[in-house]
């Protein structure tokens, strides 16, 4: 018997299967127009240093994780989708110092205290309130005293207040089952120092690209205490 939980993770994998093509052609060059992005794992990667060993938890088809390994970091991107897994690892072939697996947020495939730093970038939405405090302490437990955690959230949209869900059902033509949660800022901020993370820097930011879901999101740079 699975419960709620099996459940919500099935569907996650079962979604990001179905659309992994579709995702990665549609986002392709995505990171080009993000410049606060890209300022922010810029300054992620001189934070943990030229050589360090990073993970890019929740990686899509990598497109961050690949822009970290090219500014000199050892990148393991990790996804529940192994769909996006494939595409990643399509995608990117050959990129010195990155490499991908499948793997859950829940219980990720590192040892304890075993990487200078993580990113995670909008890959808690999906996750209830039980389960990302349960990713927060995954996080916490793989990244050592004074490494770095970059993680990203959407905190409302238009009818969509932070605490509420939108359900996706549609997605380029696939029928999916898909829940995206709205995060206030001050909830991620807590539960991470609850962890053991302290903040570094936040950035509050709306929409900065056409393709972008019309969302006001947070960025949280923290350190591990």
């Amino acid at each position: 018997m699975t419960g709620p939980e099996d459940r919500g993770h099935a569907e996650i994998e079962a979604t990001y299967d179905m659309v992994a093509r579709n995702y990665a052609a549609e986002y392709a060059d995505d990171l080009a127009e993000k410049i606060l992005d890209r300022a922010l794992l810029s300054a992620f990667a001189e934070i943990v240093g030229r050589g360090a060993l990073v993970g890019d938890l929740g990686c899509g088809p990598g497109f961050e994780a690949r822009f970290l390994a090219e500014l000199g970091l050892g990148v393991t991107g990790v996804d529940v989708s192994g769909g996006m897994i494939a595409e990643a690892q399509r995608l990117h072939a050959g990129v010195q110092g990155l490499e991908f697996v499948r793997g859950s947020l829940l219980a990720l495939p590192f040892g304890d205290a075993s990487l200078s730093g993580a990113v995670a970038i909008y890959s808690v939405i999906h996750l209830d309130a039980a389960r990302r405090a349960q990713a927060y302490a995954e996080m916490a437990r793989i990244v050592r005293p004074g490494g770095a955690l970059l993680l990203a959230v959407h905190t409302s949209a238009a009818g969509f207040p932070a605490g509420l869900v939108r359900r996706l059902e549609e997605w380029w033509g696939h029928r999916v089952g898909l829940d995206g949660h709205f995060i206030a800022a001050e909830e991620v901020l807590a539960r991470l120092d609850e962890v053991g993370f302290e903040l570094t820097a936040r950035l509050d930011r709306g929409p900065s690209t056409p393709r972008e879901f019309l969302s006001q999101r947070t960025y949280v740079l923290a350190r591990r205490r």
